[in-house]
């Protein structure tokens, strides 16, 4: 298993037997596949909160307090959510050919949402403004790409062809955040409101796990997909308050 060191992080990997992996009927799957699927969880102590912010900007429509939705763990079973899982270390020849889904990001309530998400490369992003005052969707990242949305029902859409990492902003509204991962292809995933994730047609093969979370920070443990089987997983978080 390799990671990358981050303070506080416990990984922990469960190989678990079960029948059968479908794979998404949106994909036309290699021969043989798997089925990867676990849960992101906070351990021990008492759970943290979610970044509040003050607002003074149009407060009449946003509101004076905002949560910036970078630590949300379910009460219940404290699973994190907006985690994002992506397989990594796959060859050219094992990605089959695939339809790249758009991604809408609303401006709505004065926040993104969704906070979290993942799309091919090639996809297309479309922000849509459903307030009634003037927000951006604002990419950072690979590329630059910055959306002006000046009124309600604004739409706009762009391509993006470049993987990795987008923090997408409003440049009215500072506490709007949410982050985009674009893959070249569509083995990935973002965790529930429970933490769970679920990646179906993965192509058999020993490959790179990589899981993010904006605040907990990155790690890569090593995942085998067998044809038939569902590999579990299971990344364990500890959360020390500095």
């Amino acid at each position: 298993m390799r990671s990358v060191p981050h303070p506080g992080f416990t990984l922990v990997v469960v190989a678990a037997l079960s029948c059968c992996g479908t794979p998404s009927p949106k994909l036309r799957a290699p021969e043989a596949t798997g089925r990867i699927e676990g849960t992101v969880h906070l351990a021990g102590g008492e759970l943290p909160s979610e970044t509040q912010v003050h607002n003074t900007t149009d407060p009449d429509v946003c509101g004076t307090e905002h949560t910036l939705e970078d630590l949300v763990v379910s009460p219940e079973n404290r699973g994190i959510r907006y985690a994002i899982v992506s397989v990594g270390g796959l060859s050219l020849e094992a990605i089959p050919p695939y339809q790249a889904e758009p991604v809408v990001l609303d401006n709505v309530g004065c926040r993104f949402s969704p906070h979290a998400s993942v799309i091919t490369v090639g996809s297309t992003v479309a922000a849509v403004n459903s307030d009634p005052i003037l927000h951006t969707t604002h990419l950072y990242g690979p590329a630059d790409v910055n959306i002006s949305l000046p009124v309600k029902g604004a739409r706009s859409t762009r391509r993006l062809e470049k993987p990795g990492t987008y923090v997408i902003k409003c440049d009215i509204h500072g506490w709007m955040q949410a982050f985009l991962r674009v893959d070249p292809h569509p083995y990935h995933s973002v965790t529930d409101e429970s933490g769970g994730f679920r990646i179906d047609g993965a192509p058999v093969g020993t490959y790179t796990l990589e899981v993010w979370h904006e605040k907990l920070g990155s790690r890569e443990t090593e995942v085998r997909v067998e044809e038939g089987i569902t590999v579990s997983v299971l990344v364990e978080y500890t959360w020390t308050e500095n």
